[in-house]
């Protein structure tokens, strides 16, 4: 009776300092902090191409590879064989597994050392978070925090913590690091050879590294595969199969592809995004990459070479090469020059003389006399040193004759040239912003980047317009702007598809058999850029080479230096079904003649030749620039004047006819800012035009 008075009395003590214990456990894990959180937060940006293959990724300022995974993201083959291996009670436990860290005492009380260890996923996860050396301490800490970390989160979002910490050897952290870094692919479908690598690495990271000690990653991965087989997890003939497999000997790299582009696009993403999605096409973009570098051994140190692929149908990019070389300070490898402002030489002068088509200042079959020529004092010659006499406006587009793109752009005017393109929203780069190019513009006197200027020549292919460039699925494929009117558009197409190809490379064909590709070369300056910029119905391509200092690049003209590595990604891409070059009957004003009107027979810009009192809009003039001081959305009434030519005037204001006045004056209310069209009628049927832009 004594007996069980005593037990039961040891009985009802050993519950209350159980029950003690309990509470005081709870009290201490209550007040004890979670697991500092940084190195959580703390992750990777992979930049993907469109199918989903990584281009370029970004390390975490720790200089590691950590990419945030969540349980759903994982092979449900390795989920089983992590927790059949590291924890099997882990969905039952608190953050502690009481009978194993019970087995592991009492051994290492039998042997005098610790034999096992006891340490759960929520521990393991404690310590990833918080890594501190060995020590009775820092265990009961983990043990404590374990506690605490099961109060705050769900199981699967332990698990997500783990698989996002977990090391696996070098710079590599976190299951999806892993899988990318080690077999080249997501971990979301896994063999069982692969999956039991992954289990068994982070045990001993280092010295089990696939790509250093790839016979111990293998006697580990094989452990793994015996252990779940005896437990009845796996078949023996996968296990067999299993162990057959090769353990990857090298491990991949995740910044191998565009890396300007990467910069960009993570430039252009919320801070923090992991995962940047691009539109950029990953086999496309290797086959350009490889292009550039083949081409740049043929040139010295301190060359570089930048090309772009535009899709025409959305303004996409699709392939984009900033330059060769990333971590050659010699060629300025990490200069984005796909974005660098540049002179584009004669490569502006298809826009001139698409201006002068649309205004009907010439056709393609007027005859014009390319002959040195005087303007204001500005004295252009040809790049060959000779004058070619008459020839057609489509031969001087061919033969890309200065003086005649000079002539042109007299007529149609420097400034609307400029509004025009500032019309897009990507205007020229000019010298100052009181600075007036003048005349050079048509050879090269301003800047303009390659992405830039092979967006421009896309409006070709378009009948004129441009749509927003798009770098992101979600980007939204928009109509931007009408660059060009659609015959002028489709016109300058046909003659640029006329341009011989370089030496060495065939016309290419559509597949109707109509030619192809129609492209300009230009050449600044002093050699200091070469460009080539072409387009079929489907993509638009620009190459840039040169130095990115800007220092010269003897020899290295357009034609020659650019041009062939045009054709070469042309030779990448699909054919079209039809031709660049439109059916005649879609030129409309611009369809060949078999004589044409007596005014565009010949294109003469002499001073004087058919001057006199002509209609003209004396203000706002042709390609002018008007500031207001009005707010936007407030209304600005402008006072429209003309000079010359009879009354009675009909005005007709942005596509809308006003009241027809006796007056060379009259006044238009607007409402908007940007370019305005105003045209005036006189009395004898002459026509007056301008265009101008409001601020």
């Amino acid at each position: 009776m004594r007996f069980s008075a005593a037990l039961a009395r040891l009985v009802s003590y050993s519950a209350l300092v159980a029950g003690l214990a309990a509470i005081g456990l709870i009290l201490i894990v209550a007040r004890m902090p979670l697991p500092e959180m940084s190195r959580l937060v703390s992750r990777s940006q992979l930049v993907l191409s469109s199918s989903g293959e990584p281009l370029w990724g970004f390390l975490v300022p720790d200089g590691k590879w950590r990419f945030s995974i969540s349980v759903a993201d994982a092979d449900p083959k390795f989920l089983r064989m992590l927790i059949a291996y590291e924890d099997k009670r882990f969905y039952s436990h608190r953050g502690v597994d009481v009978l194993a860290l019970g087995r592991a005492c009492i051994e290492a009380i039998r042997s005098r050392g610790i034999v096992s260890g006891a340490s759960t996923l929520t521990m393991q996860v404690v310590r990833l978070l918080e890594p501190k050396p060995r020590s009775l301490g820092a265990k009961l800490d983990q043990i404590l925090k374990a506690f605490k970390l099961e109060r705050a989160y769900t199981k699967e979002e332990i698990l997500g913590i783990y698989l996002t910490l977990a090391p696996y050897g070098g710079n590599v952290e976190g299951l999806r690091a892993a899988s990318l870094i080690y077999f080249g692919e997501e971990p979301r479908r896994l063999s069982a050879a692969e999956a039991a690598l992954l289990t068994a690495l982070p045990q001993s990271p280092e010295a089990r590294r696939p790509d250093r000690h790839p016979e111990a990653a293998r006697a580990a991965r094989d452990r793994i595969l015996m252990t779940l087989a005896s437990r009845g997890l796996l078949e023996p003939e996968d296990i067999a199969l299993s162990m057959k497999e090769k353990v990857p000997l090298g491990a991949r790299t995740l910044t191998f592809r565009a890396p300007h582009l990467a910069s960009r696009a993570r430039s252009r993403s919320p801070p923090g995004q992991e995962i940047i999605r691009t539109l950029i096409d990953h086999d496309l973009q290797a086959q350009v990459e490889r292009i550039a570098s083949r081409a740049i051994v043929q040139w010295e140190d301190g060359v570089s070479i930048a090309i772009v692929v535009i899709r025409n149908r959305d303004s996409s990019f699709a392939a984009y090469v900033g330059g060769v070389d990333f971590g050659a300070d010699s060629r300025s490898g990490q200069v984005d020059l796909v974005q660098a402002v540049r002179s584009p030489g004669s490569a502006l002068k298809p826009f001139i003389y698409a201006l002068a088509f649309e205004k009907l200042i010439v056709h393609p079959q007027t005859i014009v006399t390319d002959e040195a020529i005087d303007i204001a004092g500005y004295q252009p010659e040809n790049a060959d040193g000779h004058f070619a006499g008459d020839l057609s406006v489509r031969q001087a587009l061919i033969r890309s004759r200065n003086t005649i793109a000079v002539r042109l752009l007299d007529k149609v005017g420097v400034d609307v040239l400029l509004l025009r393109f500032r019309a897009t929203g990507r205007p020229l780069a000019l010298a100052g912003s009181d600075h007036s190019p003048g005349l050079a513009v048509a050879l090269g006197g301003v800047g303009v980047s390659l992405d830039q200027l092979t967006w421009f020549y896309s409006a070709f292919a378009n009948d004129g317009k441009l749509g927003a460039v798009r770098l992101f699925p979600s980007d939204p494929a928009r109509p931007l702007s009408q660059l060009l009117s659609v015959d002028a558009a489709r016109a300058t197409a046909d003659v640029l598809a006329d341009v011989p190809p370089p030496a060495g490379y065939v016309r290419q064909t559509a597949a109707d058999g109509g030619r192809r590709i129609g492209f300009k070369t230009g050449t600044s300056y002093g050699f200091r850029d070469a460009w080539a910029v072409g387009f079929d119905r489907l993509h638009t391509v620009g190459v840039w080479v040169g130095r990115p200092d800007g220092a010269a690049h003897l020899g290295a003209y357009g034609i020659t230096a650019a041009a062939p590595l045009l054709m070469q990604v042309f030779d990448l891409l699909p054919r079209p079904a039809t031709d660049v070059k439109p059916a005649e009957a879609d030129l409309g004003a611009l369809t060949p003649y078999r004589e044409l009107p007596k005014r565009l027979a010949r294109f003469d810009s002499r001073p004087g030749i058919g001057s006199g009192h002509q209609l003209e809009i004396s203000y706002p003039r042709n390609g002018a620039v008007i500031r207001s001081d009005q707010p936007r959305g407030a209304s600005v009434e402008l006072g429209i004047t003309v000079s010359g030519g009879p009354p009675p005037y009909r005005w007709i204001f942005g596509g809308k006819p006003q009241p027809t006045t006796d007056l060379p004056t009259n006044n238009w209310p607007i409402n908007d800012r940007g370019q305005f069209d105003i045209k005036v009628i006189d009395g004898i049927g002459v026509v007056a035009e301008s265009s101008f832009w409001l601020d």
